[in-house]
């Protein structure tokens, strides 16, 4: 993309701690991510390679920037508003099963201890990391996967949805993907700023996701997905306590 010609149009809502910036160059508007997007760039070239539906990237070095392709639609909160479940579970179930083809049962209990070794030092949840890590399933099946599969992260365009900003984790399954999108589901964490209230289509489609996919049942796996917000917030703010209260709720 040839600088000389770039020109902002806005600053685009992000929680990853990069900067995104919608951006205007020779009439093409695009997605401008700048910051350690070497996990975002590798998962979205991944899933691009094969045939999910995600932005397409137009340039970058794998590492500090990433030009892609701009999706202009409907975010889900405006997509419930107005639509019944039926097209977005569809195309949910499609993408998890797309997503279970490719998978093998690995143990993931080394990954617990060390994507959780942050607890030894926390005090207000309701369980040690050993309590914890105990309860948790051990054996899940890699696959193909997102990283971060919530609403949030999904677009409705052009009669169809398109899925933005994966990342590379090492929670690196489809049922992990299903307990993050539990995050919003059943806990309603991207309604949190707002009053809208969705509760029976999202518990619907709730229901229709985990009967088709029981072995994402277990709520100490939304919990776990929880817990990757909970480390990244801070103690007091509105934030920490809509987790900490979502964590008491489900803690069993």
């Amino acid at each position: 993309m040839d600088k000389q010609f770039k020109k902002i149009i806005k600053e685009l809502k992000g929680h990853s701690g990069n900067k995104i910036t919608l951006v205007e160059n020779d009439n093409i508007l695009y997605v401008e991510k700048t910051g350690d997007i070497e996990r975002n760039f590798e998962r979205m070239k991944f899933l691009y390679e094969n045939n999910y539906n995600v932005p397409l990237i137009f340039e970058s070095d794998g590492k500090t920037f990433m030009n892609m392709e701009y999706i202009h639609g409907l975010d889900m909160k405006e997509y419930l508003k107005t639509h019944n479940i039926k097209f977005l579970f569809n195309f949910i179930f499609d993408i998890l099963k797309q997503f279970s083809e490719n998978s093998e049962v690995v143990d993931y209990t080394e990954t617990y201890y060390k994507k959780l070794s942050f607890l030894d030092d926390v005090n207000d949840l309701p369980f040690s990391k050993e309590e914890f890590i105990y309860s948790l399933p051990k054996k899940i099946p890699r696959s193909h996967y997102h990283g971060d599969f919530t609403l949030e992260n999904l677009i409705y365009t052009e009669n169809k949805f398109v899925m933005i900003d994966p990342v590379t984790i090492e929670y690196d399954s489809y049922i992990f993907d299903i307990a993050k999108l539990r995050q919003d589901l059943e806990c309603k964490w991207f309604l949190r700023e707002t009053d809208l209230r969705l509760d029976v289509k999202l518990n619907e489609l709730q229901e229709r996701i985990l009967n088709s996919f029981p072995l994402a049942k277990d709520d100490n796996l939304l919990i776990l997905m929880l817990l990757r917000v909970y480390r990244h917030t801070k103690s007091g703010d509105n934030n920490h306590q809509f987790i900490l209260k979502a964590i008491e709720k489900l803690w069993k």
